[in-house]
């Protein structure tokens, strides 16, 4: 095991342990608890999914680590680093980030979100898809309308669209890709995108350029279907988080409303 992901989960170990009962050693006069052994050993057993257990060899290493630990802590306190202003702002920093991190954690915890409240944001976002069709097309980006049309010329007397695009588009990853944009639902396209890939029936290539910002592009159809909806259990970490966010943003934006701000 490495050392450095051992004194990583040490620092996590430290952090609000009970009254020092039984000491496994003591440095320059300050005891180190076998509490804090005990939350370390417990740290890297459940991060390593219990692959690595609780023996006598981890617990001198862990114990030897927490004595280097108590070294380096004493050390840098002798030397006043503690009382150097970037420590001192980067603590704050740091204790800004905890207790924002734990209103959040609060926040989240009292809305009181769970599996009805994500099976009803996942029957709503479903009913967004019904009806609707994916597309899978290929691009071709072009810097001028007139490169375009030369380009749907070619592709009409033969041309091969994957073989043009990695030679002809200026979009970098077109080398790569063959300029396969992937599946994509018209229904969360651009309007006016979504209605030029909507005329391409399936095979067939644009009969007009399409512009953007990015250029000319010219497509062709690979496929198209009926909406594909992922399962509730694909989805539901990510609908969790979702509503955890939209809770905290709206909580916040309260608190803005109530305060006094100038």
């Amino acid at each position: 095991m490495k050392h450095s992901r051992i004194a990583a989960l040490l620092l996590a170990a430290s952090i609000s342990l009970p009254a020092a009962a039984e000491s496994i050693a003591v440095v320059n006069g300050v005891a180190i608890d076998k509490s804090e052994l005990d939350a370390a050993v417990a740290n890297v057993v459940q991060s390593n999914g219990g692959r690595v257990q609780d023996t006598p060899q981890l617990r001198e290493q862990l114990k030897n680590s927490l004595i280097s630990r108590q070294v380096i802590l004493q050390e840098a306190a002798r030397r006043g680093l503690d009382k150097q202003p970037e420590f001192i702002k980067r603590m704050d920093e740091a204790r800004s980030e905890l207790l924002r991190d734990a209103l959040f954690a609060d926040i989240v915890g009292k809305a009181g979100i769970g599996d009805a409240q994500i099976k009803a944001r996942y029957d709503q976002e479903v009913a967004k898809f019904v009806g609707t069709k994916e597309v899978h097309p290929l691009q071709i980006t072009l810097s001028s309308e007139a490169d375009a049309q030369k380009l749907i010329a070619q592709l009409k007397k033969g041309g091969k669209f994957e073989e043009l695009a990695k030679t002809r588009s200026i979009d970098p990853n077109a080398k790569q890709t063959g300029g396969d944009m992937g599946w994509g639902n018209l229904s969360q396209m651009d309007p006016k995108l979504a209605e030029a890939l909507k005329a391409i029936p399936k095979g067939q290539i644009s009969a007009k350029p399409f512009q953007s910002p990015l250029g000319w592009h010219v497509f062709k159809m690979v496929d198209v279907r009926d909406a594909q909806v992922p399962p509730l259990d694909a989805v539901k970490p990510q609908l969790g988080r979702q509503l955890q966010e939209e809770v905290i943003a709206k909580a916040v934006e309260e608190l803005r409303a109530k305060s006094k701000i100038q």
